[in-house]
């Protein structure tokens, strides 16, 4: 079994959890469970655990990477690729203090750079230590009749694997948002696709060509998520997204 976990940001905030409970959680699953990220096999007799990061923030590389570092895990970070600048000199603590909803709007991810840079994201992904997947190229929801689904998806991934020097595989869907036409457009393109379910996973695929995630943002205590009855709800919704074909 997959459990693939969902994070935003790792400072403080909404949608982020405290620095020092995410190296309490991390050190707990290296030392219980099988980390991997979509290039690994899953161990049949063992609880695996996928990390995801979502939108490429700046405290990624601040707070998480030197983590995975030192306790020698991997995670999957995806990246909305029209924020991301080439490099930049902007303080860190300006950067670390952009609000979640401030990022994206308007031109503040050039004036404080709170997203990782294109230098950064080469040293995480050169590491091996760091997944990078495409999270589309400006982040929209996927189901708004103004959306460029071929710069979202195919754009996204082109100027990814330009910039890091690898193939990307993997996208995440954006807010979660898709349909039917659009998971298979995006199928053809990406060998594994990620979005938010609240669900166990059998595969890196399951029977719909996705992989679900649990969203864990707002972490109290290091085994929130792992319960015994947590996974009551997550197999209810595995069998509810299959169901649903979602």
């Amino acid at each position: 079994m997959l459990l693939t976990f969902l994070f935003h940001r790792v400072n403080v905030g909404k949608y982020s959890s405290n620095p020092e409970i995410i190296k309490n959680l991390f050190a707990h699953l290296k030392k219980h469970y099988k980390i991997v990220t979509p290039e690994n096999k899953l161990n049949p007799f063992r609880q695996n655990i996928c990390l995801t990061f979502d939108d490429g923030y700046f405290d990624f590389y601040h707070h998480v990477f030197p983590l995975l570092k030192e306790l020698n895990i991997k995670a999957v970070l995806s990246i909305p690729v029209k924020f991301i600048l080439e490099d930049t000199d902007i303080d860190s603590k300006i950067r670390l203090n952009v609000s979640y909803h401030e990022a994206m709007k308007n031109d503040t991810f050039i004036k404080k750079a709170p997203f990782c840079t294109w230098k950064e994201l080469k040293e995480m992904s050169d590491s091996n230590l760091v997944y990078i997947a495409s999270h589309s190229y400006s982040h929209k929801n996927m189901l708004q009749n103004d959306v460029d689904l071929e710069k979202e998806i195919i754009f996204s991934k082109r100027i990814l694997e330009e910039k890091l020097k690898k193939p990307i595989d993997t996208f995440v869907y954006p807010l979660g948002k898709f349909n039917d036409s659009i998971h298979k457009f995006v199928k053809i393109h990406y060998k594994y696709v990620m979005r938010i379910g609240s669900a166990i996973n059998f595969s890196w695929q399951n029977m719909n060509k996705i992989t679900y995630r649990i969203i864990c943002d707002d972490l109290k205590r290091k085994n929130q998520f792992l319960k015994p009855y947590n996974y009551i709800s997550y197999l209810w919704f595995f069998f509810l997204n299959t169901f649903r074909k979602r």
